[in-house]
């Protein structure tokens, strides 16, 4: 039998996080076409994003705390029993047409900013590189 978890409220935590995301007064304040964020929930939690606008980027993230708390929500909602959880989330918005999309590392080994290239590492993470 097929493990599953309650995909209502995980959906309902994705609206959460994405409207959580977008509210935040730093993002309401700068002018931005798309963004990502990553966020690390192995160990210490932390998150750290870029926001994209007219072919440039800038090393941004969220204000608040709420993002980290409602995605330690969301990957409590997604855990199958007997398995381990994802570690790290990455979180891609278009402003213009409000998708949100979610890639989930359960590894924990990805979206690891590289020192040496940073705009490579930021572009990479761009909403429109990735497929």
């Amino acid at each position: 039998m097929t493990q599953r978890f309650d995909t209502k409220a995980a959906d309902n935590l994705v609206q959460q996080l994405g409207s959580g995301i977008t509210s935040d007064p730093f993002y309401l304040s700068e002018r931005w076409e798309q963004l990502s964020l990553v966020i690390n929930l192995d160990g210490r939690k932390q998150m750290f994003g870029y926001i994209y606008s007219a072919g440039d980027w800038e090393a941004a993230g969220p204000d608040g705390i709420e993002p980290l708390e409602t995605a330690a929500k969301l990957r409590d909602a997604m855990q199958l029993q007997g398995k381990a959880p994802w570690k790290k989330c990455l979180i891609t918005i278009d402003r213009a047409s409000t998708d949100i999309h979610i890639d989930f590392d359960y590894e924990g080994t990805k979206w690891v900013s590289d020192v040496a290239d940073p705009a490579g590492f930021a572009l990479a993470l761009k909403p429109a590189n990735r497929g």
